[in-house]
C-alpha cells in the first residue's frame, strides 16, 4: 500500500490514486465515527445523560482527535523522528498527540457545562466531567493528575489508530525490504553473469580474428563452437540451476575450441568420472577457472604448456580440479581477477557455506584450483533446459 519515496528522506506515500485514497480514508473514518456514536450513546444512557450535544460532542471530539493524531504520527512522528531514531522528538510528538486530545476534551467539557448539558449536583456520572473541570486547565490537563485520568480513555480512542498505523508500517516495510532483497539478489546475479559473458566473448573473438588473419582452415569450426557456446550463455544459462550434463557439454565445447586454437603446442587433458545426468548446478561455475588456466598459464608461455582438468561425480558431490603450467619468468599478475571473484560471489549466493569448498594453490610453476560442491538433483530444473549443447568435433 505504501512505497518509499526516497532512500534519503524516510517518507511514505500510498501507491494508489488520490481519489481512491481519499475515499478509503473517508470510509474508515466514517466507520470510526459510527462506532464512537453508538459507544457514546451507550455510555451516556447508562448514566441518564440524554442531551444530544453530549452524544455528538463525543463523536466529533474523538474523531477529530484520532484523525489529527493518526496523520501527525503518520507524516511527522513516524518517518521524520521515529525511523531516524530521534527519540526525544518522538516522545515529544506522542506527548503532543495526547495533549491535543486532552485539550479537546477539556474544551468539550467546558462547553457542555456552559450550555447546561451536564449538572454538577444531581448525577453521579457528572463526576466524569467535573473531576477535570474542577481542577482547572493546568491541573486537569497538564499535571500528572490529569494525565493519570486521561490515559485510560486516550488508550482506547486515539492509541488504536496509532498502533494500527505502526503495525501497517512494519508489515509494508517488511514486505518492501524482502522485495528489495530479492530484486537486489537477481540484479547481482545478472550483473555477475554480464561480467563473465562479455569477457569470454571478447577473448574468443580475438582468437577467431587471429585465425582468420592467418587464414587458418580451422576458423569455421571455431565459429561453430562459438555459436554453440554463445547460445548456451545467452539463452540457456539464465536459470538459477542447469543440468550438470549440459554444463559439462558447454565446458567440453570450450575445450574443443581451445584445442583447435592451440593444436599440438599445448597439452590439454580432460577426465570425467561418474554419472552427471541426475544432477543440476549453478551455470558457468567452471568456466572462469578453465579460462584462467589458459590465460595465465598457456598464454604466458607456449613452451611445454599444459592444462589438466578432472571432474568426479559421486554420492551427490562433485570434485573439480584444474591444474595448469605457467612460466616462472612471466610477469607476475593476480590470478583470477574479476572471474574468480564472481565465482566466489555466485557460490555464496546459491550455496550454503557448508556445501562447497574452493581452494586455489600456486607453486613455482603450477596453478591448481579445486572446487568441491554438494550437488542438487536435476528434478528442479525446467524441462526446456534438458536438451544438450551440440558439440562439433
Amino acid at each position: 500500500m505504501f512505497a518509499r519515496t526516497s532512500s534519503n528522506v524516510l517518507s511514505w506515500r500510498p501507491s494508489y490514486s488520490l481519489p481512491l485514497r481519499v475515499a478509503l480514508h473517508g470510509g474508515l473514518w466514517a466507520l470510526f465515527a459510527t462506532y464512537e456514536y453508538f459507544n457514546s450513546v451507550q455510555f451516556l444512557a447508562s448514566d441518564h445523560l440524554h442531551h444530544p450535544f453530549l452524544v455528538w460532542g463525543f463523536v466529533v471530539k474523538e474523531t477529530v482527535a484520532a484523525m489529527l493524531g493518526f496523520y501527525f504520527f503518520s507524516f511527522v512522528v513516524l518517518p521524520r523522528w521515529l525511523l531516524r531514531r530521534r527519540w526525544l522528538l518522538t516522545a515529544l510528538g506522542l506527548a503532543a498527540i495526547y495533549y491535543t486530545w486532552a485539550l479537546l476534551s477539556f474544551a468539550f467539557f467546558t462547553l457542555a457545562d456552559h450550555i447546561g448539558a451536564i449538572q454538577r449536583p444531581t448525577i453521579e456520572a457528572n463526576n466524569y466531567f467535573y473531576r477535570i473541570l474542577d481542577k482547572g486547565l493546568w491541573t486537569g490537563v497538564f499535571s500528572w493528575y490529569g494525565v493519570s485520568i486521561g490515559l485510560n480513555d486516550f488508550s482506547t480512542v486515539v492509541m488504536p489508530a496509532l498502533v494500527v498505523r505502526f503495525v501497517q508500517f512494519l508489515l509494508v516495510s517488511g514486505n518492501h525490504s524482502l522485495r528489495l532483497q530479492r530484486e537486489n539478489l537477481n540484479l547481482e546475479i545478472n550483473f555477475l553473469k554480464a561480467q563473465v559473458n562479455p569477457h569470454f566473448l571478447f577473448n574468443t573473438l580475438n582468437n577467431l580474428y587471429t585465425m582468420i588473419v592467418k587464414q587458418d582452415e580451422r576458423a569455421p569450426a571455431v565459429v561453430q563452437h562459438l555459436t554453440d557456446l554463445m547460445h548456451y550463455t545467452v539463452y540457456e544459462s539464465n536459470a538459477p540451476q542447469m543440468p550438470l550434463l549440459q554444463e559439462l557439454a558447454f565446458l567440453e565445447a570450450y575445450l574443443a575450441l581451445e584445442r583447435l586454437r592451440y593444436g599440438k603446442k599445448v597439452g590439454i587433458t580432460y577426465q570425467k568420472t561418474g554419472d552427471p545426468t541426475a544432477y543440476s548446478i549453478t551455470p558457468l561455475l567452471f568456466f572462469p577457472f578453465v579460462e584462467n588456466a589458459f590465460k595465465h598459464g598457456v598464454d604466458s608461455s607456449l613452451d611445454a604448456s599444459w592444462v589438466e582438468i578432472s571432474l568426479t561425480v559421486a554420492d551427490e558431490h562433485l570434485h573439480f580440479v584444474v591444474r595448469n603450467s605457467f612460466s616462472p619468468t612471466a610477469p607476475q599478475r593476480a590470478y583470477g581477477g574479476v572471474g574468480i571473484a564472481n565465482v566466489r560471489k555466485r557460490l555464496a549466493l546459491h550455496y550454503r557455506s557448508t556445501d562447497y569448498q574452493l581452494t586455489i594453490q600456486q607453486t613455482s610453476d603450477t596453478y591448481e584450483v579445486t572446487l568441491s560442491l554438494r550437488l542438487s538433483t536435476a528434478a528442479a530444473v525446467p524441462a526446456r533446459l534438458s536438451s544438450p549443447v551440440l558439440l562439433h568435433d
